[in-house]
C-alpha cells in the first residue's frame, strides 16, 4: 500500500492541515525526473545544470515543509507541558485543601475535582501520545520521498545536503525528547491516584477498601521484588519466579516509531518502578544503521544501554528442552518460568548485578555479586575472589556455591549477551491476589558472550514483556489485545533468539517468529470516533456528599477504562481536517518553487482569501454609539417629550407620508394626490361634533386622519421643554460643589494656601454652569413647569452651597 493512501490515517486526524505535502512532492519528484516529454538529455561528462537547479528546488521544497512541521510541533510540546503544569497547581491546592480537612464525609463537589483533575492529566497525556504519531508519521514520510529521489536519480546529494543542514540539526523535531512529558505526566498522574486513595482511606476508615486474605508466595514474591527498589532485583524476579495458578507470560514486538505511544498507553494502567529508561523517548535515526557498540561487560562505555544479561547453559540441552515446550507451556503453565538457560547473569548500571542459576533437579539458586567481577565468575581458569565479589556478607555462602557449580559442570558454557534499554512498570491496581509487571526493551543489541571483536546484531524490533498474576479479565492485556500498537508473538522468548543469534550456524533450530521480524509490524490507527461522555462514580446522598470507597482508583472509573483510548477520540476533529488539501502545483526548477506567501488587504475581494469559500469579513456598524453618547440621550430622554419617529410614521397614511425614493415627488403628483378624498372607515363624518367621538385611540385617529389639518396638530413634534446644555450644565455645578466640599474637609494644613485657592476656584466654577443653566432656560420659548421647577431648586441649592463653602473657607 502506497504511503500517501494512508498518511492522513497514520497521521492524526486532526492535524491533517499540518502534514506534509507528500502526494505533490512526490508528483513533483517523478515529473522532474521521469525521461521524455519534451525534456532535454545532459551531455554525459558535463555538469547538468537543469539537475543542479531541481535539487536545488526540492532542497528548497524539503526545508520549507520540515520548519512548519517543527514549528507545529514546537508549540504542540509546549502547550502540553504548560497543561500539566496548569494541572500540578491544581493538584497542589487540592493537597494542600484535603489534608486540612477532618470531615468524613467526601462532598460530590470535592470528589469531581479529583476526576476533571485526572481527565485533564489524561487528556495531556493523549496528547503527547498524538504528538508521538505525528512526529514519527512525518518523520516516515520524510524518509521516504529522500529514499524515492534516491531511487529515481541514484544520487545522494540531495539527502547528504538535507540530512546534514536540516536533520542533523539538535533543535529538528525529528530528534524531539519527549521524555520530560512522560516524566511529568506519569509523576502527575500518579499523585492525583495516590492523593484519592489517602483521602478515601483517611476520611472513611470503615468504608476504605481492603483485601482480606493472604496472596500467593508468587505473587508475594513478585510485590517484593517490585517494592524493593533494586532495578536487578526487579528483573530477576520477572524471569525465575514460577507462573502462578491464574499467571500468564506475554510478549509483544513493538515498532521504534510506537515506543512513546505505548508508554502513554502503559501509564493508564501503570506507572515506573524506579526510574524510565532515557533512552527510550529518543527518536530513532531517520535511516535505521546498526548501532556500533562495545562488549556488553563494560557497561560503562554503552551510553545507550542500561540493562545486560549472560545466558550460559549447553547449547543442545537448551534447544531441546525449547522445542519440547508448547506456547501453553511457555505462557500459562503453572510452575514455568520465562528463563530456560541454568545460569544467568544480570546487571545495571548500578553497581550491583544478579546470577540467577538452575541446576538439573530444578532447585533454584540466586546470589549478588559486584558488577565489575561478572566478568571474572564466567572464567574457569582465573581465581575467583568470593569474599570481596559478594555484594553482602549473607550471600557470599550463595554465591560461592554457584561458581562451585559452574567450575565442576563443564557442559555449562557462556552461549549469548545482549544489551538493552529497559524501562520497568508496575500495575496501579496491584493487590495481594493479583498483580502486573511489565518491561519495555529498546535498542536490543545481541553478541557472542566473551568475544569483543564478533559482529554484533541488533533486533529489530522493541520488546514489551508482561506478567500478570491473578485475573487474566480486563486490566492491561486486555488493552494491548486492541492496541495497534503492539503486535503480539506467543512463545516468543528473548533469551532461546539471544543463544540462536549468537551461535549461527549452530544445531540450534530456527525460531518461529522469524517470519515476523522481517515484516512492517505497524498498523493503520482505527478512524476517529466520537468521544464517550464520563460520569463521576458514587451515589450522592441526602447530604449532598458521598460517602463509602469508589471501586476505582479515582473519582472517574471511564478515565481507565479497559478499552484503548485513542488519541483522536478525546475531541472530534474540526471541519477543516475532512477537506481534502489543494493540490500544490510545483512548477520547473528553473522558475522559483515556493510562491511567496500574500497576505490579503482590505482593499481584495473577501472571497480572495486564504481558503477559498470560507471568507474573513469584519463588520461595523455605522449606526453604533459610544456609551457616552448613549448616556447623553439616556439623560435627555428624562427631561424630553417627544414621540419616537417610528411610532409618528407608523400613524400616517400614505396620503400624507414623506415621498418614498421609488415614487415621484413632482408638481404633478402632489396635485394629484391634493385631490384625493380621503377614505373613512367609521360612523362619524367629518363634520361630526367633537361630543360624538368616542375617547378612544382609535376614535382620535380617524379623526386625525379624517381632517389634515387636525393631523398636522396632533402628530406635530413638540418642542422640549428645556435646553439641551441645561441639564448637563446643572449636572456639573453640583458635581463641582460636592468635590470643592471634600476638597475642604481633606485638605491638609500645610496644604492650606493650595486648598484654598482649589476650592474657590471650584465655587466659581459652579456658580458659573448654575448660572450657565439657568440662562438657557430663559432663553427657551417654551418650558415647561416641572423643568422651572427643577432649575430653580438647584440654582437656589447650588448659591446657597456655595456661599456657607464661602463663608467657612474665609471665616
Amino acid at each position: 500500500m502506497k504511503y500517501g493512501e494512508t498518511l492522513r490515517q497514520r497521521s492524526i486526524p486532526a492535524w491533517s492541515h499540518h502534514n506534509i505535502d507528500y502526494d505533490d512532492i512526490k508528483r513533483y519528484i517523478k515529473e522532474q525526473t521521469t525521461a521524455g516529454k519534451g525534456k532535454t538529455v545532459s551531455i554525459p561528462g558535463q555538469n547538468d545544470e537543469k539537475l543542479h537547479d531541481f535539487e536545488s528546488a526540492l532542497f528548497a521544497i524539503l526545508a520549507d515543509q520540515h520548519q512548519r512541521i517543527d514549528l507545529f510541533v514546537k508549540s504542540k510540546a509546549g502547550e502540553i507541558q504548560r497543561r500539566l503544569d496548569h494541572s500540578k497547581r491544581q493538584l497542589k491546592q487540592l493537597s494542600a485543601r484535603a489534608s486540612s480537612v477532618t470531615d468524613q464525609r467526601i462532598p460530590v463537589a470535592r470528589l469531581e475535582r479529583y476526576g476533571r483533575l485526572e481527565n485533564d492529566v489524561l487528556k495531556a497525556g493523549d496528547e503527547i501520545k498524538s504528538l508521538a504519531r505525528f512526529t514519527s508519521t512525518q518523520r516516515t514520510a520524510f524518509r521516504k520521498l529522500l529514499k524515492k529521489y534516491k531511487k529515481w536519480t541514484d544520487s545522494t546529494h540531495v539527502e547528504d545536503r538535507f540530512r546534514e543542514e536540516v536533520l542533523d540539526d539538535p533543535k529538528s523535531f525529528t530528534k524531539l525528547d519527549l521524555g520530560p512529558l512522560l516524566d511529568d505526566y506519569s509523576t502527575t498522574l500518579q499523585q492525583i491516584r495516590t492523593l484519592y486513595e489517602q483521602r478515601m482511606r483517611q476520611q472513611v476508615p470503615g468504608n476504605a477498601r481492603h483485601d482480606s486474605g493472604a496472596g500467593s508466595s508468587t505473587t508475594s514474591s513478585l510485590q517484593g521484588a517490585a517494592l524493593s527498589g533494586s532495578k536487578v532485583d526487579f528483573d530477576t524476579a520477572i524471569a525465575i519466579v514460577p507462573l502462578g495458578e491464574n499467571g500468564t507470560s506475554a510478549s509483544y514486538f513493538v515498532h521504534p516509531e510506537n515506543i512513546v505511544e505505548l508508554q502513554v498507553l502503559l501509564l493508564q494502567h501503570s506507572r515506573y518502578c524506579m526510574s524510565r529508561s532515557r533512552s527510550n523517548s529518543l527518536n530513532t535515526p531517520i535511516s535505521a544503521s546498526p548501532q556500533r557498540r562495545s562488549s556488553t561487560y563494560e557497561a560503562t562505555s554503552t551510553e545507550a544501554a542500561d540493562y545486560f544479561a549472560i545466558q550460559a547453559d549447553d547449547g543442545g540441552r537448551f534447544a531441546k528442552e525449547q522445542n519440547a515446550l508448547t506456547i501453553n507451556d511457555r505462557e500459562r503453565k503453572p510452575g514455568s518460568t520465562p528463563q530456560r538457560a541454568r545460569l544467568c547473569a544480570r546487571w545495571t548500571v548500578d553497581d550491583e548485578s544478579t546470577l540467577a542459576y538452575r541446576s538439573t533437579a530444578g532447585n533454584s539458586q540466586q546470589a549478588a555479586l559486584k558488577r565489575k567481577h561478572v566478568q571474572s565468575f564466567f572464567d574457569r581458569k582465573a581465581t575467583f575472589p568470593t569474599r570481596k565479589a559478594a555484594l553482602t556478607p549473607g550471600t557470599e555462602q550463595a554465591l560461592a556455591a554457584i561458581r562451585h557449580e559452574y567450575e565442576h559442570d563443564t557442559s555449562l558454557q557462556p552461549l549469548s549477551s545482549f544489551s538493552s534499554s529497559r524501562s520497568r512498570f508496575v500495575g496501579t491496581d496491584n493487590t495481594p491476589q493479583k498483580l502486573a509487571l511489565a518491561t519495555l526493551d529498546t535498542n536490543i543489541v545481541i553478541q557472542k558472550a566473551g568475544s569483543r571483536d564478533a559482529d554484533k546484531s541488533t533486533f529489530a524490533f522493541a520488546l514489551l514483556h508482561v506478567r500478570q498474576e491473578g485475573s487474566t479479565s480486563g486490566g492491561l492485556l486486555s488493552a494491548l489485545e486492541h492496541s495497534h500498537l503492539v503486535e503480539r508473538v506467543p512463545g516468543f522468548s528473548l533469551e532461546y533468539h539471544a543463544i540462536w543469534e549468537a551461535s549461527k550456524p549452530s544445531s540450534i533450530p530456527d525460531p518461529f517468529w522469524l517470519p515476523v521480524l522481517s515484516r512492517d509490524i505497524r498498523k493503520l490507527p482505527p478512524p476517529a470516533l466520537p468521544r464517550a461522555t464520563s460520569t463521576a462514580t458514587g451515589t450522592p446522598n441526602s447530604a449532598g456528599s458521598v460517602s463509602g470507597a469508589a471501586d476505582s482508583t479515582t473519582a472517574v472509573d471511564t478515565a481507565r477504562s479497559d478499552s484503548v483510548t485513542h488519541p483522536e477520540d478525546l475531541d472530534p476533529p474540526p471541519a477543516r481536517s475532512f477537506r481534502k488539501k489543494r493540490r500544490r502545483g510545483y512548477g520547473a526548477p528553473s522558475s522559483p518553487f515556493a510562491a511567496r506567501e500574500r497576505y490579503w488587504s482590505e482593499y481584495d475581494h473577501p472571497e480572495d482569501g486564504p481558503e477559498a469559500g470560507d471568507p474573513y469579513v469584519i463588520y461595523i456598524d455605522p449606526n453604533e454609539k459610544s456609551g457616552l453618547e448613549r448616556l447623553f440621550d439616556r439623560i435627555g430622554g428624562l427631561l424630553y417629550r417627544k414621540k419616537r419617529k417610528a411610532d409618528e410614521e407608523s400613524l400616517l397614511p400614505s396620503e400624507y407620508a414623506s415621498p418614498t425614493q421609488d415614487e415621484s415627488s413632482d408638481d404633478e403628483s402632489e396635485a394629484r394626490s391634493s385631490t384625493r378624498l380621503p377614505k373613512t372607515y367609521g360612523t362619524l363624518t367629518n363634520g361630526a361634533p367633537r361630543g360624538a367621538a368616542s375617547n378612544t385611540p382609535t376614535t382620535r385617529t380617524r379623526a386625525a386622519v379624517s381632517d389634515p389639518q387636525q393631523h398636522r396638530a396632533l402628530f406635530a413634534p413638540r418642542k422640549p421643554s428645556m435646553p439641551q446644555l441645561t441639564p448637563i450644565a446643572f449636572a456639573a455645578s453640583l458635581v463641582i460643589l460636592a468635590m470643592a466640599y471634600i476638597l475642604a474637609m481633606t485638605g491638609k494644613k500645610k496644604h492650606v494656601y493650595e486648598v484654598d485657592f482649589g476650592v474657590l476656584f471650584a465655587i466659581a466654577s459652579s456658580v458659573f454652569f448654575s448660572v450657565v443653566g439657568f440662562a438657557g432656560m430663559l432663553r427657551s420659548a417654551e418650558v415647561s413647569w416641572p423643568a422651572w421647577t427643577l432649575g430653580l431648586v438647584v440654582l437656589v441649592v447650588d448659591a446657597v452651597g456655595s456661599g456657607g463653602l464661602l463663608a467657612w473657607v474665609l471665616g
